[in-house]
């Protein structure tokens, strides 16, 4: 599908278009000399020029002519609601079709036919702006219609939205030579598949419904499925499972990074059914005597065709690991449009950003840099992995033909065909895959997102402005809470302090108790030493009494006394266990020195006796 130029004039409020007939080089042969009766023209000819569909907007008309589309856009509006049945004419002399629109009126500056610069307008309107310099150099070239495109890309940067265009074929009459008594309706008899070389109807039950989006590509032209395709991609096109992605692959655990893959399209191995198959196939190639080679049109679509083939494959090569999936057929037929919609390609532009938006659209990783990923591969194979493309073209027929629902019916439209192509290496020589890797390189670096026509741009703003109101949101939320923290630390804070104090002085009073009860452990350990040491002062007085039985009685008067007073220190020592600290103190010591005394004494009396027990060696 070439674009072709549209010639056009203004008149008044309508618009001449001269479109020129793709054909018109075209001889007829013999059988088509057989002219219908009351025309002068063959029959094969009308048919091939009956074969248009048309589609218009507001300032924009399509012409789709049997292999050709030619586009016009026009700064003055169409006049649609009178637009109710459109009149054709083809003139067989000059070989081009002429078509008259109505147009709305509008102030004479927006007409191209509008008053030269510093004259008044007629009507009395008002005088158009002073054209620059550079507009008035461009005007001076003589060169009409090539100066209004020219002006118009630079006043602004002309954006047609395809997909609001209204189909009018239809609404369409076609006469010959301005013949009003006969008109004739157009058809539509287009072509699809591998050159464009199919033509009849698909059966239903051949189409695996779940992929295929056109069920009857004959009777659609090759630019309504393109709108089809576009519509369709418009609404499966998921904002939120593309801001997923766009942050980070959703990469299942145990799997690897599809952007991390590396291809190896140097290391190929073909399996034992892979080789009998493309020996199968290669029995039937066309065989250059018999049949003449492509022409530059098919050739041109068959290259396009192919680099679409080869992106599918690259994404789910790439996707897999290499490893081929119970949904790798799905992923290389929807990811195709040459096969899904049987599109047909005119450029690798086109290719590029279909497969661009149908990568961001329909798989499981809708990545736009992984697209971009995958493109680079498909340049790499076509740099020097024939083998490798011819090997994958294989197993894609495999996986075609054993698929649920199966897809044997795209094998006989383009596998098959691209497998026969690319192993021709006459056709499709080495030399000129590099120049479709280089075409395809030199187009990538053009290509952004931009060129989508899906908003992305808009979404990835969108999204990084969500993802900093979060991060603001999760700052405040986490400064609240600390702040929240910091007050609740306060208040109990000065608790805490209270307590403290409270608590310091509940220590005081527990270091006193716990210094009372030392101090009655002490007493305790006083009073068991005094105990202990009356004892033995005892004892040691018994045994003087016995062994002293002839003492004086001065001596016994002496021992009579010292025990009424050892008796009368443990009285009081009972009657004064709950004084203080020192008083026992005094007391102990007291006693102690009485026991000394009266030691001493006992020891002056018998100094035999005087070494045995010393209190003060025991104290």
């Amino acid at each position: 599908m070439l674009n072709g130029e549209i010639t056009h004039t203004f008149e008044e409020n309508t618009c001449h278009l001269v479109i020129r007939d793709p054909h018109a080089k075209h001889k007829p042969s013999e059988e088509e000399q057989q002219s219908q009766p009351g025309t002068d023209e063959p029959t094969a000819h009308v048919d091939r020029i009956r074969n248009c569909d048309i589609f218009i907007d507001s300032h924009d008309l399509y012409f789709y002519a049997d292999v050709k589309l030619f586009k016009f856009h026009s700064r003055r509006t169409f006049d649609l609601k009178e637009l109710k049945t459109l009149h054709i004419n083809f003139d067989t002399q000059k070989n081009c079709y002429q078509i008259d629109l109505p147009i709305l009126p509008s102030s004479p500056t927006a007409d191209d036919g509008g008053a030269a610069s510093g004259e008044p307008a007629p009507g009395g309107g008002a005088t158009p702006k002073p054209k620059t310099v550079r507009k008035e150099y461009i005007g001076a070239l003589q060169v009409p219609f090539l100066a209004d495109w020219t002006l118009g890309k630079l006043d602004k940067e002309i954006v047609v939205q395809e997909w609001k265009f209204k189909r009018i074929t239809d609404q369409c009459q076609l006469h010959l030579n301005g013949h009003i008594e006969r008109a004739y309706k157009l058809t539509n008899q287009f072509g699809y598949g591998f050159a464009s070389k199919y033509s009849g109807p698909l059966e239903a039950s051949e189409l695996d419904k779940s992929t295929c989006r056109i069920a009857e590509p004959q009777r659609l032209s090759p630019f309504q499925r393109r709108l089809d395709r576009l519509v369709d991609e418009m609404k499966r096109f998921s904002r939120d499972q593309y801001k997923m992605n766009f942050v980070e692959l959703q990469v299942p655990s145990g799997h690897q990074n599809p952007l991390r893959y590396r291809a190896k399209i140097l290391e190929t191995s073909m399996t034992q059914e892979q080789a009998h198959l493309l020996h199968n196939l290669s029995r039937c190639q066309q065989k250059q005597e018999d049949e003449p080679l492509y022409t530059r049109l098919q050739h041109n679509e068959i290259d396009c065709g192919l680099i679409s083939i080869m992106l599918a494959i690259c994404y789910d090569v790439r996707t897999t690991n290499n490893d081929p999936t119970c949904e790798s057929g799905w992923t290389r037929c929807i990811l195709c449009p040459l096969i899904c919609y049987f599109e047909q390609f005119d450029n690798y532009r086109d290719v590029v950003v279909a497969f661009l938006r149908r990568v961001i659209t329909y798989p499981l990783y809708r990545n736009f840099e992984l697209g971009r990923q995958c493109v680079r591969d498909a340049i790499e194979v076509l740099r020097g992995g024939r083998n490798w493309l011819i090997n994958q073209l294989l197993l894609t027929h495999q996986q075609f033909a054993t698929s649920e629902p199966s897809r044997d019916t795209f094998n006989s439209l383009y596998i098959e065909d691209y497998i026969r192509y690319v192993s021709n290496t006459e056709i499709c020589t080495d030399d000129h895959l590099r120049l479709l890797a280089r075409n395809v390189k030199n187009v990538l670096m053009d290509v952004s997102k931009r060129h989508l026509g899906l908003g992305i741009n808009e979404i990835e703003t969108e999204l990084i402005k969500e993802l900093m109101q979060e991060m603001r949101l999760d700052a405040n939320s986490s400064a609240q809470q600390q702040q929240q923290q910091q007050l609740e630390l306060q208040v109990p804070g000065a608790d805490d302090l209270d307590a403290d104090n409270d608590t310091s002085g509940q220590e005081d009073e527990t270091t006193t108790d716990d210094d009372s009860v030392i101090t009655d452990s002490f007493e305790s350990m006083d009073m068991d030493m005094r105990l202990i040491e009356n004892e033995i002062v005892y004892s040691v007085d018994d045994v003087d009494d016995d062994d002293e039985d002839d003492d004086d009685d001065d001596d016994e008067d002496d021992d009579d006394d010292e025990e009424e007073d050892d008796d009368e220190d443990i009285d009081g020592d009972d009657d004064d266990r709950s004084s203080s600290t020192s008083s026992s103190d005094a007391e102990g010591n007291s006693v102690i020195e009485q026991c000394s005394n009266s030691n001493s004494e006992a020891a002056l009396a018998s100094p035999n006796n005087s070494q045995k027990i010393l209190p003060t060696d025991y104290h």
